[in-house]
């Protein structure tokens, strides 16, 4: 599999698994998307809005080859819910149409740069921040979907064989 259909069927993927949960936390009320859990960020809303931050500055590094210079994890985005969720669904969109648009090599790019939180040059692939975009997704919804367990909602399969979106 080339990086960029790798980098395709993660895009699905992520998608498939993003629907899937909104559509889930759409059924809860405010309060309960906002409610403290014990998650690292707190509540299901603010979880779903830092994996979204998140997802916005690494691709942003990936496009750019260039880490962010103002990075703050904790930054919120939105509020409210309705703009969080279509505000995720039109990334989600983007991330797939744009991967779909470059070239066949574009991930495989070499990149070096200077990283000021690290404190040091980094040399790699283009890919590397994308890889942890789709990481660092993956382990966050995965902290929802624990709490949607502990009140007794079932997710469901995240097994990448099971996505209908899946290019195989």
């Amino acid at each position: 599999m080339s990086t960029k259909a790798w980098a395709l069927e993660m895009a699905l993927y992520t998608k498939w698994q993003n629907d899937k949960l909104y559509k889930i936390c759409d059924g809860l009320s405010d309060e309960d998307r906002t409610r403290d859990r014990g998650l690292y960020f707190g509540s299901i809303h603010r979880t779903l809005d830092h994996i979204l931050m998140v997802d916005r500055v690494l691709w942003d590094f990936t496009l750019s080859g260039q880490p962010p210079r103002d990075w703050d994890a904790n930054r919120k985005l939105y509020d409210d819910y309705p703009t969080l969720r279509q505000e995720r669904l039109a990334f989600d969109a983007m991330v797939i149409d744009t991967t779909r648009a470059r070239p066949k090599t574009w991930l495989d790019e070499i990149v070096s740069y200077h990283h000021p939180r690290l404190g040091r040059d980094r040399v790699h692939p283009r890919q590397f921040p994308l890889m942890q975009m789709f990481n660092h997704g993956t382990h966050h919804r995965s902290q929802v979907t624990s709490a949607l367990h502990q009140i007794g909602i079932d997710y469901g399969s995240t097994d990448m064989p099971f996505n209908p979106l899946s290019q195989y």
